[in-house]
């Protein structure tokens, strides 16, 4: 997604109660797909291969906690466990179901910084001949998946109690900017003995990381800041970045996350040229 979740995962890990950082968790998203998909529309695939209509459900969770456990044995058996996936956001009310243990601090970013940023990984993505949604460069489809990753959990988050209590949205641009302050409210809500919040530059040491960061296809994700210390400098790259229309376009398709997460001030002016001058609420 682009929001800030490697940065947000980063400082998390300053806690003295946390381990040493993982890989991505795909495989758990790849379960939970897995899990959606013939758990529901295609269950007539699956329902002469288990047991009962729950079964399926059972087996995903006990493949679940087996595979976090070895996380756990992986990351040094800390106190948190603390795992990063963008994919599973979408799928975060699942995840609060079949996990009733787990707690969720959920980086958010300015939609268009965002799109800014994909569109960037695309490009990255188009020269080694690679198809994906970011290569397509579609303002309008990542306006569909930036919503498509947050209403699910935003949604959640007002109506349901319990998940608000276990659930922390942390926006980009105050992790950058302090981020003491930023992530004062995940060491209260998960309990976890505050870290100092400070980055240096930390290459991967982990086999895992350090295949993902110079493997032909995933370090297309990579930038400058990967691994670096904290810096505000990606903070409004959408000015010099998207056209006044894909501006225009974001902040309409976007409005609602936008004012849920306090991006939705009045924007005048376009940056990319002056003398064109709008407002955008």
């Amino acid at each position: 997604m682009r929001s800030g979740t490697s940065l947000l995962h980063r400082l998390i890990s300053t806690s003295p109660d946390t381990g040493e950082r993982l890989a991505p968790a795909r495989l758990i998203v790849d379960i939970l797909q897995l899990y959606i998909r013939y758990g529901g529309e295609d269950s007539a695939f699956a329902a002469d291969y288990l047991q009962s209509p729950d079964a399926l459900l059972g087996e995903t969770r006990r493949f679940l906690y087996a595979r976090l456990h070895d996380a756990w044995l992986h990351s040094g058996k800390p106190q948190c466990l603390v795992l990063r996936t963008v994919e599973v956001a979408p799928m975060l009310p699942l995840v609060a179901q079949l996990l009733p243990e787990a707690k969720f601090a959920i980086s958010v970013r300015e939609p268009k910084d965002t799109i800014t940023s994909i569109l960037t990984v695309g490009a990255k993505q188009r020269l080694l001949g690679r198809r994906t949604l970011a290569s397509a460069g579609s303002v309008a489809r990542l306006c569909k998946t930036y919503n498509r990753a947050y209403l699910p959990a935003l949604r959640m988050h007002r109506t349901n109690g319990q998940f608000r209590d276990r659930a922390v949205f942390v926006r980009y641009e105050d992790a950058v900017a302090d981020p003491a302050a930023a992530l004062a409210k995940v060491w209260q809500s998960f309990g976890l003995q505050p870290g100092d919040g400070i980055l240096t530059a930390d290459p991967a040491k982990r086999a895992s990381l350090r295949e993902l960061l110079t493997h032909r296809y995933w370090r297309s994700y990579r930038t400058e800041l990967s691994e670096a210390p904290v810096s505000a400098r990606s903070i409004g790259t959408y000015r010099s970045a998207l056209t006044a229309s894909d501006i225009w376009n974001v902040n309409w398709r976007c409005r609602i996350l936008r004012r849920a997460f306090g991006y939705a001030e009045h924007w005048v002016g376009d940056l990319r040229d002056r003398q064109a001058s709008y407002e955008v609420r």
